[in-house]
């Protein structure tokens, strides 16, 4: 483990700490929802939702966090300003103090929220996702003239994804016609908490960049930092095709169609038979990519669809602890009263 020299930012999301160095503070974890074809999203233009399920989702995802000292945001996705405006009230309506991180891919839906947040009053727990190379001028202008002060900042750079080449699209610019950095463009739309997002890029382009980016954006920022870093097993196509459905039989299945009796033994020991043992093929790697950012010193994990909840904030706890052991010996000891060594040993 490591102490950086860069002082460390902390944000302060209505309790929920953001950033320090590692072991100071409890790792955050952002679960997905309304994601495209979430069976709760009953129609996605309006935001038309199963609301019973969806609380219940949440509540687990709180109750787990009670458990175990881990936090939560909730990662709003959505590609329509009204479904944004129906989710974020939902949310607004069962727990009106944890951020929630508004995320689209549409920048209409995400400038049309801006202004409906800062219009509510909501804009002190929004998190903008997100500040990247292809923001227009129009976008800078609704993020200065609204309210919301927090956002994700990406390093992406699709030309080099190298540390180098992610540390130009923060600093300097030049991707995408931008003639600013993330970071100074984010200045001028009055974001005053950053969270710096090092772009999870699928493996054999640039996916250990995306590790190591997490050094040099606490190392020379020192800002909260952090990813999505399940999108590297999502866009994993071996692992797909590994995995395959419940429709067609994967290469793990064909693998043991001359040792029936020990396929048949697996199917028993995970639950669900051959469905639990693609699952459990699938959860490894998408758990494990974010221990190891983690490991590097990530503050924030945008660990995918909130269902998954269950194996991530557990093995989050585990990895927390380690590091907060490791890190003592050093001279860094925690901040937070709630942290899981305090809970869970």
């Amino acid at each position: 483990m490591f102490k950086f020299e860069k002082e460390q930012s902390v944000w302060d999301f209505n309790g929920t700490k953001l950033g320090g160095q590692p072991g100071e503070y409890p790792t955050v974890l952002a679960a997905s929802i309304f994601y495209n074809k979430q069976e709760i999203v009953l129609d996605d233009k309006t935001g038309k939702i199963d609301k019973p399920k969806a609380e219940a989702l949440w509540n687990r995802c709180q109750e787990l966090s009670d458990l175990t000292g881990i936090p939560h945001m909730i990662q709003i996705m959505a590609e329509y300003g009204p479904a944004f405006e129906s989710y974020i009230s939902w949310f607004d309506s069962i727990d009106n103090k944890t951020a929630f991180l508004l995320d689209s891919s549409a920048p209409e839906a995400r400038m049309h929220t801006a202004k409906w947040v800062t219009e509510v009053g909501l804009a002190h727990r929004c998190i903008y996702n997100s500040i990247n190379g292809s923001i227009s001028d129009k976008e800078i202008e609704v993020l200065k003239n609204s309210d919301v002060d927090a956002s994700i900042v990406l390093a992406f750079n699709p030309a080099d994804p190298s540390v180098p080449g992610r540390q130009k699209v923060l600093s300097e610019g030049g991707v995408a016609g931008q003639k600013k950095g993330m970071i100074p463009i984010s200045v001028d739309c009055g974001i005053t908490r950053p969270i710096l997002d090092t772009a999870a890029t699928p493996l054999g382009l640039g996916s250990g960049g995306s590790y190591r980016e997490i050094l040099a954006c606490k190392a020379i920022f020192g800002y909260p930092t952090g990813g999505a870093y399940h999108n590297m097993t999502v866009a994993w196509t071996w692992l797909k095709r590994w995995k395959g459905t419940s429709k067609t039989p994967s290469v793990l299945a064909a693998g043991y169609k001359d040792k029936p009796l020990l396929l048949e033994q697996m199917s028993h020991h995970y639950l669900g038979g051959m469905d639990g043992i693609r699952q459990a093929a699938w959860s490894a790697p998408d758990i494990g990519c974010n221990l190891i950012a983690s490991t590097l010193g990530a503050n924030l994990i945008m660990y995918g669809p909130i269902e998954n909840v269950e194996p991530m904030i557990t093995a989050q706890a585990y990895m927390d602890i380690v590091t907060l052991e490791a890190m003592r010996s050093i001279g860094v000891d925690v901040k937070s009263e709630t942290h899981p060594i305090f809970k869970l040993i």
